[in-house]
């Protein structure tokens, strides 16, 4: 994400770098590891996340970081990625946003309103999922409660092609996709499924109202399901994340 939109709009020219979306802060933390050392000083840096739980990590990272890190002038809001109330129009040369968009009800309205915040020219980076193998697992839990509906991501929001039609649509130029290879590593199958019922905001929400016996039937056939993925543990799940830049 970050490599490709510095190639269209190097960092070294940012005047406002917002991460939509931001989660705990590791796109941001990644902006200032590899990135910090040419942003220019005015440079504005904005988290903004619709989770407070998400804000209140955020801030923790900058209220612990070194009195000359970056993350000390980083502004933390609580803000829907589809209603940017606090961001100014036209405020901000870079937009990131990682594996964000789709999960709204609205992943049009996300792109329209981060193009309403950039300045013409300003860059957008968003990633998505075409799959993985632990989405995968996550969507066996009707086996367990077949009343339970797992989320699904939009169609156009798993192919490259689908991404980057959306991106135009929503009146990117310069718009490319691009297909990355990931993997996922962990240390024993029991603690990985315990880690992905316990952790993801939305498995939390599907699986609070299952009984005890029923959260660990469904672990258990993560695990199984695990043994037939990969046969080494410690081992590793693969995925293909998506990643598609453009300018205003």
């Amino acid at each position: 994400m970050l490599e490709r939109a510095n190639a269209l709009s190097p960092f070294s020219r940012a005047t406002g770098i917002l991460d939509n979306g931001c989660g705990p802060g590791p796109v941001m933390s990644h902006v200032i590891d590899d990135y910090g050392c040419v942003i220019p000083k005015e440079c504005s840096l904005t988290c903004a996340d619709f989770s407070e739980g998400m804000i209140r990590q955020v801030m923790g990272i900058k209220e612990s970081a070194n009195a000359d890190s970056l993350w000390k002038k980083v502004d933390a809001k609580v803000q829907n990625a589809m209603n940017l109330t606090e961001i100014e129009s036209d405020s901000q040369s870079h937009v990131t946003a990682g594996m964000v968009y789709f999960m709204t009800p609205d992943p049009m309205q996300c792109l329209k309103e981060t193009r309403r915040v950039l300045k013409t020219n300003g860059v957008l980076s968003v990633s998505a999922w075409e799959g993985s193998q632990w989405l995968e697992l996550m969507n066996l839990l009707p086996k367990v409660r077949p009343d339970k509906k797992v989320p699904t991501m939009p169609e156009a929001w798993t192919s490259a092609t689908g991404l980057k039609g959306e991106i135009m649509r929503a009146r990117f130029q310069e718009v490319e996709t691009h297909q990355v290879l990931v993997e996922l590593k962990f240390q024993n199958r029991e603690s990985f499924a315990d880690f992905l019922c316990t952790k993801l905001p939305h498995m939390i929400a599907l699986t609070k109202d299952m009984s005890e016996d029923e959260v660990i039937k469904f672990k258990e056939v993560m695990v199984e399901e695990m043994r037939r993925m990969t046969s080494s543990e410690p081992g590793k799940l693969k995925g293909v994340a998506l990643i598609g830049v453009g300018k205003k």
